[in-house]
């Protein structure tokens, strides 16, 4: 599957690349939306995160991004907003300074998972709207035919 580089587009892909790394650390998704009108969306857990795991969850979205369409956004974003300074400034707060390993972890993770993204931000771009049971069973979907096929 390719994804053209629009705008809500790279939302879908963003909010999948948050919902999966959350899944990942064992972080309950409770919804993942995409708002039609603006190609912004937002990603909720059933609970509070950790700061260790917030910011693996906060460069989840990001990274996504770049995975799939191959280059960093180019919109600007205000600081107070961008995914990227807030996890690099949240290490800092918990006293990780080299945030590198961590950046590579949540990298290639999703370079692995890559499949997976694409299935989530697809089902995002046509529903507008997934549950956390919704993701759990489209996860658990696609495990079972990815295991079919070795």
């Amino acid at each position: 599957m390719s994804f053209a580089d629009t705008e809500r587009n790279r939302a879908a892909v963003h909010e999948a690349g948050h919902a999966l790394i959350a899944a990942s650390r064992g972080l309950g998704v409770a919804v993942i939306e995409l708002h039609s009108s603006d190609g912004e969306g937002g990603t909720r857990l059933r609970e509070e995160p950790s700061e260790l795991d917030r910011v693996w969850v906060l460069y989840g979205g990001p990274f996504a991004e770049r995975i799939v369409f191959r280059k960093w956004a180019t919109d600007p974003v205000p600081p107070e907003l961008d995914e990227l300074l807030l996890a690099h400034r949240l290490c800092w707060e918990i006293g990780i300074y080299d945030t590198i390993e961590i950046r590579d972890q949540v990298e290639a993770y999703l370079q692995e998972q890559y499949v997976r993204l694409e299935l989530i931000a697809a089902r995002l771009l046509e529903t507008n709207t997934l549950h956390g049971a919704e993701l759990d069973e489209l996860l658990r979907e696609e495990l079972l035919g990815s295991a079919e096929l070795g």
